[in-house]
């Protein structure tokens, strides 16, 4: 639930960095969305408020992160405005940080001499088949994000990926049988209801833009024009020759 907060942090920054500008529909279009996503996911009874910080942390940073993003790829002066460049750039990063992390948190070696996922070759080429193809799903899927930040922004990302949690939602419903209680089916519609309104303020903020934009009408035909440079070069011809 507090995840699901991460919408509004990416709103707030995209005000902060100057991608958006404050609209009250906006804002309310978007509250509207998060408050859906948190009666779907509402049922948990257990609190623990180191847990609710770190989560509420990240939620912030990731905010912060995607704006930053965004700032990256959409300043051509930058350098690193094309996807496939950010990601060079970040990802040994991130796989730096990401396995330090690992060597002391999880412990993967340990893992790998007890765990009954690599107790054979072929449970070795199993499991490290199915990181591949987790792997080539991540790299997709952050391909995708990247480029739908610099053709959009933003706040269109976190609306796409509010839409991502209700389609695993609907899954886990039809696949595992998760039961939601009306409660939770009245937050899915209320965030159903939030995507197809912000996709309408999304189009009617294109079709304004468009309606104000104009062209210039030329004042004479090119064929006038042609018998103007005629005339204008069979008089400077006379002139010469007189």
């Amino acid at each position: 639930m507090v995840k699901s907060s991460t919408p509004i942090w990416v709103l707030l920054f995209s005000f902060m960095f100057g991608f958006e500008r404050p609209r009250l529909l906006l804002v309310a279009i978007i509250v509207v969305m998060v408050a859906g996503v948190i009666l779907t996911v509402e049922g948990e009874t257990k609190f623990d408020p180191v847990g609710f910080a770190l989560v509420l942390i990240a939620s912030i940073v990731s905010g912060l992160r995607w704006s930053m993003t965004q700032l990256l790829l959409q300043h051509e002066n930058m350098g690193i405005s094309n996807p496939i460049a950010t990601l060079y750039y970040l990802t040994p990063v991130m796989f730096v940080t990401m396995f330090t992390l690992s060597l002391v948190f999880e412990h993967p070696l340990d893992q790998f001499q007890h765990s009954k996922h690599f107790d054979t070759v072929s449970h070795i080429i199993e499991s490290f088949g199915l990181m591949s193809i987790g792997g080539l799903l991540a790299f997709a899927m952050t391909l995708a994000e990247l480029y739908l930040i610099k053709s959009t922004n933003t706040v269109t990302l976190s609306v796409a990926g509010i839409s991502k949690e209700i389609v695993v939602i609907m899954l886990s419903v039809m696949i595992y049988g998760d039961v939601l209680t009306p409660k939770n089916v009245l937050g899915l519609l209320v965030s159903i209801i939030g995507i197809i309104a912000y996709n309408y303020y999304k189009l009617s903020k294109k079709n304004g833009s468009e309606k104000g934009q104009y062209q210039m009408i030329p004042m004479h035909s090119s064929s006038n024009s042609n018998l103007n440079s005629s005339s204008t070069n069979s008089s400077t011809t006379r002139n010469l020759r007189d």
